[in-house]
């Protein structure tokens, strides 16, 4: 679907700042574009639709053991081509993998799940895209889905060895459907709630963002039916669901416990959490370790939801990157990183849970972050954007200007 270079800039950012002098736009994320990266983002898909041509011809080649290997991942692929690639793999088998619905969207269609077992009493949950123009993080947790198929085929180590798993590839699938059809930077559902804000928080934003707003939470907890059906799914698992990672992007980082408010977990929990990020980290490349709030505050997020409801470890994994638009050639590089991650979860899960001592960890050294207050927006800070495929650059991160770095204004990085 071709737009015209006007029809890109409305479409990309409802409120933009123009700058006469160098012809660049300030869009709803807090970073300044020129006209034509503007266009080239809307462009996105139509690009990928070209790759689409090239790459077609995934489903008859599908072969166990070599799934990771596949053409699907050569392009970011729509709905219809992501569900078609994950239910051939799961026909293929179907001893290790089962098809499940976990919820409905606000235009009443299936959100559904694919759970990866060997039948193992305990499980690990992720999802990934409440925010729908985060591409690379839904093609990440389909690519780690068919690697640890692919381990499971070559007789090698993988999570699957001590859990369940559970994979759910798009959970804001109305919103994913508007950014292959006109607004590529599309963030909210089809009801234009922001699915990562609308999860229970004892702490609500004492500042709550009005309807037009990207961070808007709706009107209350699960007033979604996408929160609201997974919400009542997970709650059939609670005695199963060992650990759950929520996947966005693109601050390369992984988050955890709290992101509404800077107060200590207590209970050893913070050292445990420290313990379990820096595992994934040391596995992962690019990625720094820290509690959610240090980012900025942001209330009702997913992973505070399922520590608090199900006294589990819960964490965000915010991949790498400097656009919410990726190259599709970063498809496999940062699916290996999820993949990674995944699998060092799984591992760090049973430390967590378990009655192994947990040793304090100093604090991160790769990257130096700032506590945000919870009613005073930060200073403007700037960071240097990192290199498409540089998965080991410790200090290159993106972009934090403006009402982006502040506690839940605007448009942010982190889901």
């Amino acid at each position: 679907m071709k737009l015209s270079l006007l029809s890109a800039i409305a479409a990309f950012a409802c409120t933009v700042a123009a700058n006469p002098t160098n012809r660049t736009i300030t869009g709803i994320d807090g970073r300044a574009r020129t006209f034509e990266e503007v266009a080239l983002i809307q462009d996105d898909a139509d690009t990928n639709r070209k790759c689409h041509q090239q790459n077609g011809n995934y489903i008859g080649s599908l072969k166990a053991g070599q799934y990771a290997a596949s053409a699907f991942h050569k392009c970011f692929r729509t709905l219809a081509q992501i569900y078609e690639f994950t239910d051939a793999v799961a026909a293929q088998n179907p001893s290790l993998v089962t098809k499940f619905a976990v919820s409905k969207s606000f235009k009443g269609k299936t959100i559904y799940g694919y759970k990866l077992s060997k039948g193992n009493k305990q499980s690990l949950y992720f999802q990934a895209q409440q925010h729908a123009r985060e591409w690379i993080a839904g093609s990440s947790i389909v690519y780690s889905f068919a690697s640890i198929l692919d381990d499971i085929a070559n007789n090698r180590p993988t999570a699957a060895d001590s859990y369940n798993l559970y994979f759910v590839p798009i959970v804001n699938i109305d919103g994913y459907d508007m950014t292959w059809t006109g607004n590529r930077y599309q963030r909210k559902s089809a009801n234009e709630v922001d699915l990562n804000r609308n999860w229970p928080t004892p702490n609500p934003n004492p500042y709550p963002p009005p309807k037009h707003d990207e961070t808007y939470p709706g009107p209350n907890p699960f007033s979604e039916p996408e929160t609201a059906g997974i919400n009542s799914w997970l709650q059939t698992k609670r005695s199963e669901i060992a650990g759950y990672i929520d996947i966005h992007a693109y601050a390369g980082l992984i988050l955890y416990a709290f992101g509404d408010t800077s107060q200590p977990i207590g209970g050893g929990y913070n050292a445990k959490f420290q313990t379990l990020g820096r595992g994934m980290q040391n596995v992962m490349g690019a990625y720094s370790q820290q509690p959610a709030y240090q980012l900025y505050l942001a209330y009702g997020v997913f992973p505070d939801y399922a520590f608090r409801e199900f006294k589990k470890p819960a964490v965000t994994i915010e991949i790498v990157g400097y656009d919410f638009v990726a190259p599709a050639s970063t498809i496999p590089t940062r699916g290996l990183e999820i993949y990674k991650g995944i699998n060092q979860f799984a591992k760090e899960v049973t430390v967590f849970n378990g009655n192994s001592p947990i040793t304090p960890t100093p604090k991160p050294t790769v990257r130096t972050t700032t506590r945000m207050p919870t009613t005073t927006k930060p200073k403007t800070t700037t960071r240097r954007p990192r290199a498409v495929d540089d998965a080991v650059a410790d200090d290159d991160v993106p972009f934090l200007v403006g009402d982006a770095a502040s506690s839940d204004a605007g448009d942010s990085i982190v889901g």
